[in-house]
């Protein structure tokens, strides 16, 4: 059995059922009624439009931290150009604002031509 099911389809399917049953009402299931189906019908559709609210609302607060993060990288930026302007690029201080020292950076490897093009 699986232990992960789509909400979605468990409601579209429960609603077949429901229709089902209630054109059938000398169907039975043991001791399962046709409410306390439709009352576990209903109890998680109740939960997914919650489920669906919250996640909306989620959302909202998420693109709204998201700006934040956006507009302080901004400043983050800004103010390691000035350390990098003032105190200048190979300083301890532009190093400590998180800048990489002109000293510190790998230097480039050259590549060397090793002769003729093979053919």
């Amino acid at each position: 059995m699986a232990t992960k099911v789509s909400v979605d389809g468990v409601l579209a399917d429960a609603t077949s059922i429901t229709n089902a049953w209630t054109a059938n009402p000398d169907f039975t299931l043991g001791d399962i009624t046709l409410a306390k189906f439709k009352a576990a019908f209903n109890g998680l559709d109740t939960a997914n439009a919650a489920v669906e609210t919250q996640r909306t609302e989620l959302t909202g607060l998420i693109n709204d931290r998201d700006d934040q993060a956006v507009a302080l990288n901004e400043l983050v930026t800004r103010a390691r150009s000035g350390f990098r302007a003032i105190y200048g690029p190979d300083s301890t201080q532009y190093e400590q604002a998180g800048g990489t020292r002109t000293s510190e950076r790998k230097r480039p490897n050259r590549k060397t031509n090793t002769g003729a093009a093979k053919s």
